[in-house]
């Protein structure tokens, strides 16, 4: 087994190392990661209906999509991400417990009393520290997850909080759980690298075969030639949303304005509202002009703001109505 403990920060750079890996090679991985503030949906999910966009916005707080199922998780720099990379010949007998049973023995031995929920995720006290997720490839399976360790809870709290309600679709939903950090259960003064390390350490010695191998200067191309032009694109990280409707209201002088948008591929394909053309011109033309464009906060905005008939009305609030739309 190929073990890497990768020095990249970058959460599309890990995502693509592991995708690259499930499918360009015949041999088994074990590698561990560490990502700068993000949050990570599943390849199934309705991006903008798990998250607060604007938090995440204007924290700087990256967005991105995996290959595997699941729900929504925040990361930051002491949150400590695994990968299991396996082949298997009998994919009906695949379980999570079993690929994240490594990491279970590895807690165990820093004296982390653990166990595993009915979910198989991994908890402290029921509250959760660690949740996975699988995604299979011909006869290799990729298994992941999250370790909680002193991860800023706070943020992860408001960058998740979101509006359900106004998305209607047949996305996977993600799960809400208490949660809590493993810093709170170990020896005052363990970094996060020593934690890290001390993962890596046990779980590369449960191997006979262990083999700690960094990068290639070649394997490093391709990986960032896959993020490039997979994982960083808005087609893969808010195109890949399944289709939904949009719904949505606010108070605009003594009247309600509903409206709503039909989402595919991340396009806004059309939009209805109840808005008056005679009373209310300037927003009934905000409305119009959204019809095939991306359904993304930064560009809405973008696009109102060069738009002449909307800058020459002092009456409308470009921020105001772009905090509607999402």
């Amino acid at each position: 087994m190929r073990c890497i403990f990768s020095t990249s920060s970058n959460p599309y750079f890990n995502l693509a190392t592991e995708d690259f890996f499930l499918k360009n090679s015949d041999e088994e991985h074990f590698l561990i990661y560490i990502n700068e503030p993000c949050i990570v949906v599943g390849k199934h999910q309705n991006l903008l209906a798990e998250i607060n966009i604007r938090f995440a916005l204007e924290n700087n707080i990256k967005l991105a999509r995996r290959i595997s199922g699941g729900g929504t998780v925040y990361q930051d720099s002491n949150n400590l991400n695994f990968s299991f990379i396996h082949n298997c010949n009998n994919l009906e007998k695949l379980n999570f417990k079993k690929f994240t049973y490594p990491v279970f023995e590895a807690l165990k031995n820093m004296g982390l009393e653990v166990e595993f929920s009915e979910r198989n995720d991994l908890l402290i006290e029921s509250k959760k520290i660690s949740g996975n997720a699988m995604h299979i490839f011909k006869n290799r399976v990729l298994s992941h997850g999250t370790l909680l360790f002193n991860a800023n809870l706070s943020q992860l709290s408001a960058a998740l909080k979101n509006s359900p309600q106004r998305y209607i679709d047949k996305s996977i939903k993600s799960v809400r759980s208490k949660v809590t950090n493993l810093s709170n259960y170990t020896d005052n003064g363990l970094s996060m690298s020593t934690f890290a390390k001390s993962i890596f350490e046990n779980i590369t010695h449960k191997y006979v075969n262990a083999n700690q191998l960094p990068l290639s200067d070649q394997e490093i191309q391709s990986i960032l030639k896959m993020a490039t032009e997979k994982y960083e694109t808005w087609d893969w990280i808010y195109g890949y949303s399944p289709r939904y409707l949009f719904q949505n209201s606010f108070e605009l002088s003594d009247l309600e304005i509903k409206f709503e948008f039909q989402v595919e591929k991340g396009i806004i394909r059309s939009q209805n509202s109840n808005i008056d053309l005679t009373r209310f011109p300037v927003y009934h033309h905000a409305f119009e002009i959204l019809t095939g464009v991306q359904h993304d906060p930064q560009i809405i905005y973008e696009l109102l703001e060069k738009n002449s008939i909307i800058n020459s009305s002092p009456t409308f609030n470009i921020k105001e109505f772009c905090n509607n739309l999402f």
